[in-house]
């Protein structure tokens, strides 16, 4: 009679250990295989929104503006987004928002209107920043998230849909309106104004959910201060990239991205590159925080500024170099 065979218990353990030693080895490649397909995805949205850009541009002669100008404090006014809609194939969503006839506010009064402004738009969102496709705080002021009330009165937990990707308005603060970037607020620059060359300026870049990302509408309170109102759809680069603190003023009007080590930026020439967190950075004594709306831009000597500071400012007139 022949005897039976099988696996011993210590042979049966072996090849559990070998499994397991092989799928741990496995995992992170399979990670890094779906960050590396999420980041081409996230290259593709930027590519096609500068493009968008760029029509715009030659449709009226001038970039749309990071925001709509308004004096009132309170008043919600359309964001670069929305003024690009026609040229990322929704002009449909445009009409019925009504972007060229009235301003936000008036559309977020209109209830039957209201919820289009909550429509997920998928290039505006990179696959990598988790959650869903409405703003959301993340870890910014504690969390206290991204709500839109003012002058049309919405609520505090009316949510917009979200966007990752930001205008770089230059070197001051959010709400400024002699900034010296591209699109920021109540902006109309044109391809002559970019005197530092399109191809060594940023025009757009990321923002993630930890740094409370954006929206592709507009901002609530366009010339207000604080951490919700024109941070929504602007980003200036005297924060840091990636900025750890993610406080009031912090992070969330900078960029940042869940790609490992950087974040991707549109250029003004219609190009998208990866930018590390190690590029040279210098503010040449410029903060950003103390000049706000109508007050005279700093003076500063733009030849002790960083690199990635020089990339954001369209007429420093400095070369861009690997300092």
């Amino acid at each position: 009679m022949l005897a039976k065979r099988g696996f011993t218990l210590v042979e049966l353990l072996v090849v559990i250990a070998i499994i397991g030693v092989l799928i741990a080895l496995l995992l992170p490649a399979v990670q890094q295989a779906r960050e590396a397909a999420r980041r081409i995805n996230c290259n593709n949205n930027l590519k096609n929104l500068v493009i968008a850009l760029h029509n715009h541009h030659d449709t009226y002669g001038y970039f749309p503006p990071g925001g709509e100008h308004t004096n009132d404090d309170n008043r919600q006014m359309w964001g670069w987004g929305a003024r690009i809609l026609p040229f990322v194939e929704q002009t449909s969503l445009y009409d019925r928002l009504e972007v060229s006839q009235q301003d936000l506010k008036v559309t977020l009064d209109d209830t039957s209107l209201r919820p289009l402004v909550q429509t997920r738009l998928d290039v505006f969102i990179c696959p990598s920043d988790p959650a869903g496709h409405l703003m959301d705080g993340g870890k910014m002021n504690g969390g206290t998230g991204r709500h839109f009330s003012g002058d049309a009165n919405i609520g505090t937990n009316f949510r917009l849909s979200k966007s990752n990707y930001i205008a770089v308005i230059g070197m001051y603060d959010v709400n400024h309106l002699k900034n010296n970037g591209i699109l920021f607020r109540g902006s109309k620059t044109r391809l002559a104004d970019v005197t530092d060359g399109t191809s060594n300026t940023f025009i757009l870049g990321e923002r993630n959910r930890r740094c409370a990302q954006g929206t592709w509408v507009g901002n609530r309170n366009l010339p207000g201060s604080g951490p919700q109102g024109a941070d929504y759809t602007h980003g200036r680069i005297t924060r840091p990239l990636n900025d750890p603190l993610n406080g009031t003023h912090q992070c969330i009007e900078g960029f940042a991205s869940d790609h490992p080590g950087g974040a991707l930026f549109a250029y003004a020439d219609g190009s998208v590159h990866f930018i590390a967190d190690t590029i040279h950075y210098r503010n040449a004594g410029v903060n950003g925080q103390d000049y706000q709306n109508t007050a005279a831009p700093p003076t500063f000597n733009p030849v002790n500024l960083g690199v990635y500071q020089r990339l954001g400012v369209r007429n420093d007139g400095q070369p861009i170099d690997n300092s």
